[in-house]
């Protein structure tokens, strides 16, 4: 089986490795040199590919910016050569299937799976392993395939419908990276402040890991879940400020109550995914 995996920074670099590492032939493709470069040199890739080359594989797996991903979905309808076995490794399912509707042999994915850091540099042949790896459901060859192909990376395919899914993330991965965002735009309003610098430890390291994210990925699904967001992050608020309200007023049970709550849902969470 030839795979060819278009966009080379961490996912796709980590998938080139994850799969080199279980005895595939795996050629990268990407617009930027550099990137796929470093990727060579952490040896994701065995060879270097067009998108036109990439198109002839066995397997094409599209790991780049949603919008991206929609416009190459609309190439492979030019008539040239397509693969037998398309899918994408995006974090929303609805667009991309709009983008791929008719497309024989698509299915869409999203690994749930991520660290900190960007591009080949930071990519982990076990980067996937254990985690939930989400696909829209169907029937035949092409999905048997990319079943096989995420156990191969040791990911734990996951059947979920894309309406499901796409509301499932805004509240298991928008929200965290919207709160993080306004995290870390609060805590660098007091960094200048004594001491501040030099007791910051590994909670607030923790908590701010998400910062560091590329607006070039966030933009395009920030728009695609833009009214869900925002209700979301309005929540969000509506919660902080009744903490804000119960310590300004002293109301300790009040702020305990939250406390108590969050540690319940915390310890589900943890429960569930171990």
């Amino acid at each position: 089986m030839r795979i060819a995996i278009v966009g080379t920074g961490l996912i796709g670099a980590s998938l080139g490795l994850a799969w080199r590492a279980a005895g595939y032939v795996v050629a990268g493709c990407d617009a930027e040199p550099a990137a796929l470069d470093a990727a060579f040199a952490r040896g994701a890739f065995s060879s270097a590919v067009s998108f036109d080359e990439a198109r002839s594989s066995d397997v094409l797996v599209l790991a780049t910016p949603i919008d991206v991903v929609c416009a190459l979905l609309e190439h492979l309808r030019d008539g040239g050569n397509r693969p037998k076995v398309t899918f994408d490794v995006a974090s929303l399912q609805g667009p991309v299937l709009r983008a791929a509707q008719g497309l024989p042999g698509f299915v869409a994915t999203h690994p749930m799976a991520g660290r900190e850091g960007h591009g080949a540099a930071s990519a982990d042949a076990h980067l996937f392993e254990g985690n939930p790896w989400i696909y829209e459901p169907g029937d035949g060859e092409a999905e048997r395939q990319v079943v096989h192909l995420i156990e191969q990376a040791r990911g734990l395919p996951v059947a979920l419908g894309a309406a499901a899914h796409d509301r499932a993330v805004a509240v298991t991965s928008h929200l965290p990276q919207l709160l993080a965002v306004a995290l870390a735009e609060c805590v660098g309003r007091h960094l200048p402040e004594p001491g501040v610098r030099q007791v910051v430890g590994p909670g607030l390291r923790g908590a701010l890991r998400l910062a560091n994210a590329s607006w070039r990925m966030w933009r395009p699904l920030l728009e695609e879940l833009a009214e869900r967001d925002a209700g979301l992050v309005e929540e969000l608020a509506d919660d902080l400020r009744a903490i804000a309200v119960g310590l300004r007023a002293k109301r300790m049970p009040a702020v305990e109550a939250a406390m108590e709550a969050a540690r319940k849902v915390s310890e589900d969470l943890f429960r569930n995914t171990k």
